[in-house]
């Protein structure tokens, strides 16, 4: 066979190849899109971590899964992204503990005000009982997986006026979250408790429909509420966290290597995530300082002793051994 015999030959074979391979990549199979809604808006450790999850995840299947990011309430507020979990309407979802009041309330203990005193406290019961009772819970009654837990950094009190001690509450018009047994410990501590959904909570502190509300440094700074707010009072009553959660319906579908791969990219990004809000939370205190907010010690154990008669109604309601541990 000649030289230009076996060139024209060998062109064809690469030609059907290359034919080959651009008809079957434009049959490509799509990748699976994974829709995760956020209540909070972006600006914080809680969307870096759920960022690099992103990354990863889409990285490493090769683009076989597409994470499609909806943050600051796009698709409504916590107890909706909840519903929309339970439904399969959404992939996956951050819950900072309405999910444990609406799903596992017997386990409230665990994000109760002044209960569990530190977030190495929280940590420790997550690995144990509680934890699996609370996951089992979830699992059962939301039809959600808990894939991971970052810290929040802990919560503390906003308001127009400075708040050092309890009696200073009296009759303050105190935003909440639906968390019944928070309505319940701040009610004794001399708060008139208001609840609001959280993408409502910038307005309503604006219009005067309430005076103060509490959340984590981070988010108080983000969501910009040293516009409507004056004081920051370094209350710390919760520590708890945020909860990853993964619809089961979506979970149970996907092949057994991309299951792995979310698990393993979900526990990564949210350890990733506390990491960084351990690193910011003094760094929150100093930007809030620099933006006009008054940040106020307070006499913690003050406010720890006025909870106990409420948490000592509301304990019957949890499941035995939960408030000793």
């Amino acid at each position: 066979m000649s030289w230009k015999k076996q060139s024209k030959g060998i062109g064809i074979i690469l030609s059907l190849v290359l034919v080959s391979f651009l008809a079957g990549t434009s049959h490509a199979q799509k990748p699976i899109e994974l829709a995760f809604a956020l209540h909070t808006a972006p600006g914080g450790p809680d969307h870096a971590a759920v960022q690099k999850f992103k990354e990863t995840v889409e990285t490493q299947s090769k683009n076989r899964l597409k994470v499609n990011l909806f943050p600051g309430a796009q698709l409504g507020g916590e107890r909706d992204n909840l519903e929309q979990l339970k439904q399969g309407e959404v992939a996956l979802t951050q819950s900072g503990g309405l999910d444990i009041s609406l799903l596992a309330p017997e386990y409230g203990a665990l994000t109760t005000p002044y209960v569990f005193p530190t977030i190495e406290s929280v940590f420790k019961a997550w690995e144990g009982p509680i934890g699996k009772g609370i996951k089992d819970a979830f699992l059962t009654k939301g039809k959600v997986h808990v894939l991971g837990y970052q810290r929040r950094g802990a919560r503390m009190l906003t308001a127009k006026k400075e708040i050092r001690t309890p009696d200073a509450l009296k009759g303050l018009k105190l935003r909440l979250p639906e968390i019944p047994d928070w309505v319940a410990v701040w009610k004794e501590l001399g708060a008139l408790p208001t609840v609001v959904a959280w993408p409502e909570v910038f307005g309503a502190l604006q219009t005067g429909v309430v005076d103060g509300q509490e959340n984590p440094l981070y988010l108080i700074y983000t969501t910009k509420l040293y516009e409507v707010q004056s004081h920051v009072m370094l209350t710390s009553h919760v520590h708890n966290c945020f909860d990853w959660l993964m619809s089961d319906k979506v979970l149970s579908s996907l092949p057994q290597d991309l299951k792995d791969l979310v698990l393993k990219s979900a526990k990564e990004a949210s350890a990733y995530g506390d990491k960084l809000t351990m690193e910011q939370e003094e760094d929150y205190k100093k930007k809030l300082a620099e933006k006009g907010m008054k940040v106020v010690p307070v006499d913690i154990n003050a406010f720890m002793a006025k909870t106990k008669p409420a948490v000592e109604k509301i304990r019957s309601k949890w499941a035995p051994g939960v408030y000793e541990e």
